[in-house]
């Protein structure tokens, strides 16, 4: 009986290892999502400079601002709260670690930055002034940046 339980237990010890080794935390970027209320806003990737053990991600957008105008419009209330919502990366799933979140507005060239409820709490309140803005997400991690941007309509 004692030789039947050790097998069983050797064979279940194999079995946790490989599920730790198998999994994968080499993630590339995620997608990222404005949420609010019920609704979920894809934000457009910009600029990215990810690397990871096996893959490196690279995309340069030299204006940002007008890559953000020409997004699908985001209609909104002033003073409207929302949270962001990070995606895996669909090719490459994993967490990601040390990461912070940059989230401002962009009304022509004047930025303004919007605070986060905490440094894993992204949600936060858009401004009361009603108008048309280019919302930017900034996303750092040890493995690099991306860069997210939306069209905003304050009304």
């Amino acid at each position: 009986m004692r030789r039947y339980l050790n097998v069983i237990t050797g064979i279940l010890l194999v079995v946790l290892l490989t599920a730790c080794i198998a999994e994968d935390y080499d993630a590339g970027p995620p997608e990222l999502r404005l949420s609010v209320k019920e609704d979920l806003y894809g934000l457009k990737e910009a600029n990215v400079d990810w690397k990871t053990e096996d893959k490196e991600f690279k995309s340069k957008v030299d204006d940002f601002l007008s890559l953000g105008s020409e997004q699908k419009e985001i209609t909104l209330s002033p003073n409207q709260s929302a949270e962001l919502i990070l995606l895996e990366n669909k090719e490459d799933g994993g967490e990601y670690t040390n990461e912070t979140i940059k989230v401002s507005l962009w009304k022509g060239n004047e930025e303004i930055e919007l605070t986060t409820n905490s440094s894993n709490n992204y949600s936060f309140s858009f401004p009361s002034d009603p108008g048309e803005y280019v919302l930017e997400v900034d996303f750092r991690t040890n493995n690099g940046s991306s860069q997210y941007v939306g069209k905003i309509i304050l009304e």
